[in-house]
């Protein structure tokens, strides 16, 4: 092999990248980041995360990767926001109000770009969760009264014991002017986000940013929120620890997420360029 047959890469976090204890290999990556950029290749970090927590993640190497954060809802590049899509401030209401009265069940966190809210009374459990994403986030009573217009809403994450993000996306675009696109992104949350809005809409943007085709894209996910990116993708990766949708959708099959998967086959394409 003379060059690598990809000029993008994108991988997803949680159950991917990152091992489940969240962490990754710094010095591996450092090295592997190092080699990509020899060869001219961007390094696209694809997560539900907020832009927030995914600064913390790569501190030290924010200059060196872009980022798509609430599963393409923002874009970033050289650590600076260069894209945004937002739930408008009525839509957000709506939703607060249909999530109560159909999935009551469900703790909620309401993510903008300057504030993040809770519930006083979401579960022990989603609030131990939300604590690591969004350790900033503020715990109200009442959520519609506390989000304002100036919050820039990302998305709304839900807790679920299954998965409904397609029930209650066809429910509540049957009866609302604006459309919106829910997804589960494992671990039993639910991220909804505008209508148009997923990884693979974002990575498309960014491939055209770099002059680079879709089968010229490697891209890894163990997830559902990761099957647009996958399917854009040419080389695309199912972690062994993926859900078997997602296996069906990838080409290929890469190790586990806390055997280095992205790691190891990103190691095994640079093994075999020519120096």
């Amino acid at each position: 092999m003379t060059k690598l047959p990809f000029k993008v890469v994108a991988v997803d976090m949680d159950g991917t990248f990152m091992h489940d204890d969240q962490t990754f290999d710094h010095k591996r990556f450092d090295r592997i980041l190092t080699e990509l950029h020899k060869k001219g290749i961007h390094f696209i970090v694809s997560s539900g995360r907020p832009y927030t927590r995914l600064r913390k993640d790569f501190a030290g190497f924010l200059n060196r990767i872009d980022m798509i954060a609430d599963n393409g809802s923002l874009l970033l590049q050289d650590n600076q926001i260069i894209s945004t899509h937002l739930l408008t401030y009525k839509t957000t209401l709506d939703l607060i109000s249909f999530i109560k009265e159909h999935y009551s069940k469900s703790s909620i966190i309401v993510t903008g770009i300057n504030n993040s809210y809770t519930t006083i009374n979401a579960s022990p459990s989603f609030k131990q969760t939300m604590n690591f994403y969004y350790p900033d986030r503020i715990e109200v009573t009442d959520l519609a009264a506390a989000i304002n217009p100036q919050d820039m809403i990302t998305k709304i994450t839900l807790s679920y014991q299954y998965d409904f993000s397609a029930e209650l996306e066809k429910e509540f675009n049957q009866t609302h002017a604006e459309k919106i696109h829910c997804t589960s992104s494992g671990f039993g949350l639910l991220d909804i986000v505008p209508y148009s809005v997923n990884k693979g809409i974002a990575l498309k943007y960014f491939l055209r940013y770099f002059g680079a085709k879709p089968n010229e894209l490697i891209a890894f996910g163990d997830g559902m929120n990761d099957a647009e990116m996958l399917k854009l993708a040419g080389y695309s990766y199912a972690m062994a620890n993926a859900e078997d949708q997602v296996k069906k959708i990838a080409k290929y099959e890469a190790p586990s997420n806390n055997d280095d998967g992205v790691l190891e086959v990103l190691d095994s394409y640079l093994a075999k360029v020519e120096k």
